[in-house]
Formats: structure tokens, sequence, C-alpha cells
């Protein structure tokens, strides 16, 4: 029997079942990330067509990851639960996640993590930035601005405190150093068309807000006499007071 077994498992329609799934162009949420969900699709595509030449199973695993499993991971999701959600405007949501004990999210600026939802059986990945302090313990923060037509923004409108929502990451190389860039020349060449150098004023918020194809959310952070001036150079460019958050 135990023989018979073994070779059912070895049948082409065994193998064919193991093959990994090509994920769906709504799972790649367009960031760049890396690594990507069709990174890791043909990372174990691979893995699967040299257990199956071997015909050994064992090498469907790879190897066994030594962390704690409720550390952030950039390969697989981790579950973290929903410990409060703050509507801030008709259609932005503080949301906040709960850490294990008093331990920290641990990323650094310019670094963003992916969100995984399903709605109608349709899986979506986003990226988000947490807004929440580097070193804040126990928790972070993310705001999410949500739209009419948004699929994952109608999953985020769903979310309760106490609900679970999965996460992996950190993404993002291009770690911030005060002053280090005086070019756009010397930016990665996907960020040189959308950065600005000077002084930020009224003429310079005018042209980046124009320059928008749609309405932006803009996010100010800074002291309160700056928070004060940019949002009043915000009204002045034509947003209005639902359309920027001042931390």
């Amino acid at each position: 029997m135990m023989g018979e077994r073994e070779e059912d498992d070895d049948t082409e329609e065994a193998w064919l079942q193991l093959r990994p799934m090509e994920p769906l162009p709504s799972q790649c949420c367009g960031s760049g990330c890396s690594p990507c969900v069709f990174d890791l699709y043909h990372r174990d595509l691979a893995r699967w067509e040299a257990a199956r030449a071997s015909k050994d199973r064992s090498l469907l695993r790879g190897p066994e990851s030594q962390s704690c499993p409720s550390k952030l991971n950039p390969e697989t999701f981790v579950a973290f639960c929903i410990s409060a959600v703050d509507r801030l405007t008709k259609d932005t949501y503080r949301v906040r996640f709960a850490l294990p004990g008093n331990s920290q999210l641990g990323l650094q600026p310019g670094q963003h993590l992916i969100l995984r939802g399903i709605v109608d059986d349709l899986e979506i990945q986003r990226a988000y930035t947490p807004i929440s302090p580097a070193n804040a313990e126990g928790y972070f923060e993310v705001l999410i601005k949500c739209y009419q037509m948004g699929l994952m923004s109608r999953y985020v409108e769903s979310w309760r405190a106490g609900d679970t929502a999965f996460w992996r990451g950190p993404f993002g190389d291009f770690f911030y150093k005060p002053n280090q860039e005086s070019s756009s020349e010397q930016l990665p060449w996907s960020y040189q068309e959308k950065t600005r150098f000077g002084r930020l004023g009224q003429d310079l918020i005018k042209e980046l807000v124009g320059c928008c194809r749609r309405k932006p959310f803009a996010l100010v952070c800074g002291s309160a006499e700056f928070n004060k001036d940019i949002a009043r150079c915000l009204l002045c460019a034509g947003l209005t007071e639902d359309s920027y958050f001042l931390f």
C-alpha cells in the first residue's frame, strides 16, 4: 500500500496540482517592490520544476526562515490586528495596528509596506507608508485615503477594531539622509521628474498642485508654524481643508 501511495504522488496530475499559480495583475501594487509577487512566483516555479524533475518534494519548501513569525517579512504576508480605526474626513482613515509586546516596526524613512485585500474574490495589493514615529512601541499607524470606485478602498472601509489585515515588507532602498542631494541628476531616474529643489513657497506649491493629474491629498509634517504656512499655501493653490493632513 505504501509503495502504491508514493507512486500515485509522482503522477503527472499530482505534480500539476502542486504547480504555483501565476499572480493576477491586481496582485501587483506597481511600486517596484523587491521581491515583487511575480519574483516570488518565478522563484517558486523554479523550485517546482527542480522538484518535479528529481521527484523530490522536499525541494518545494526552500530554506527555513529563522525569523520570528510575528515580524515583518518581504516575502510572506503577516497578520496584524487592527486596534483602532479613526475616520478623519469623509474619505480618509487613520488605522492603528498592534505589534507584539513593545516591539517596533523598524522601518527607515522612505520605506513602505504592501497591504493585501480580497474584494469580490479578487486579491489586490497596494503600497502604504506608515505615519507613526519610527520608534513607536507596540503599534504602527497608516493613513489611507479611500476612493469611490477603489477596490482597496472598499476593503479598508469594511475594517473594524479587532479585524485582521495582512502586510508584507519592508520595501524601499532609497534611504533619506539630510542634504545628501543637491541636483535631480543625482536621484534615481523615477524620482527626477517629480522632484523640486528650492524654497517651499506659494509659487512652488501652486506648481506642484497644478501638475497633478487628479486632486491630490497632501501630508504636511513640520513645526506648528510651518504647518500653518503650508496649509495656507495649499488653500491658495485651490485645495480644500479635507485635501490635506497636518501632523
